[in-house]
């Protein structure tokens, strides 16, 4: 059977306005980004009805980090907006379309959620593209929208 696994070419990282309902503006020339980090909370309930083994329930989810790496374009509006969200500290609407796999025809999933820009790094060389990357730290949940 062939694989089903798709490559992020042709995604979509995008920034919104805080407050209000998003207007997503693109971050251009991102290279690569990835939620990580994101797990369930537990505290230990054992008991001693428990028997040997440790019973835990679920506490509160953390929905981790997102870095994000790509190109530095200084007129990149998308970029402006990512440097304004560290500048000011706001919670800020981000949304990540990935492309059309198989079986989809108008769009791709998507996952939206709100975050801080919690860093921000750029490295620069004599002989090398100006590079970027940015940490976001997701707060609250972390929607997901199935394509279509």
């Amino acid at each position: 059977m062939a694989s089903k696994a798709q490559v992020g070419r042709s995604s979509v990282f995008s920034i919104g306005t805080p407050g209000g309902s998003p207007t997503y503006t693109p971050v251009g020339e991102v290279k690569s980004s990835g939620i990580t980090g994101a797990q369930w909370g537990t505290t230990d309930v054992t008991n001693y009805d428990s028997g040997v083994d440790q019973e835990f329930i679920t506490t509160v989810r953390n929905n981790g980090s997102l870095k994000l790496d790509g190109n530095r374009v200084s007129s990149d509006a998308g970029q402006i907006m990512v440097e304004t969200a560290f500048s000011t500290g706001a919670i800020t609407p981000f949304e990540l379309k990935l492309p059309k796999s198989s079986g989809q025809t108008s769009a791709g999933d998507t996952f939206t959620f709100n975050a801080l820009v919690e860093s921000r790094d750029f490295t620069v060389g004599v002989s090398e593209v100006i590079n970027y990357s940015v940490t976001l730290k997701i707060s609250g949940p972390v929607t997901f929208t199935a394509g279509s």
